[in-house]
């Protein structure tokens, strides 16, 4: 999870926080992503794309999302079906 974590939070770093924040972590939310809303849940999953090759569907890019859940779906693609399916049936 470290390599993939120091390259998200750079990428992070780039698109959407300032630079000298250092106060992103892991366990850091989506909604606490500056003026987070559904584009920038759209030009993160891009990044994640272009980034590190993986699809992760917008169901997966809620608010409440952690980027610790996104690199265990980065790791994990198996679970991402079974995640989306509990956000369906929860919504």
């Amino acid at each position: 999870m470290n390599d993939i974590w120091q390259t998200m939070k750079q990428v992070l770093l780039d698109n959407f926080f300032e630079s000298g924040d250092g106060s992103i972590t892991p366990e850091t939310k989506l909604g606490e992503i500056p003026d987070w809303d559904s584009m920038e849940a759209v030009n993160l999953q891009i990044l994640l794309h272009d980034t590190f090759h993986v699809d992760l569907p917008l169901e997966l890019l809620q608010e409440y999302t952690t980027f610790s859940e996104l690199i265990r779906f980065m790791e994990q693609p198996d679970m991402i079906s079974e995640a989306v399916r509990n956000f369906r049936e929860r919504n």
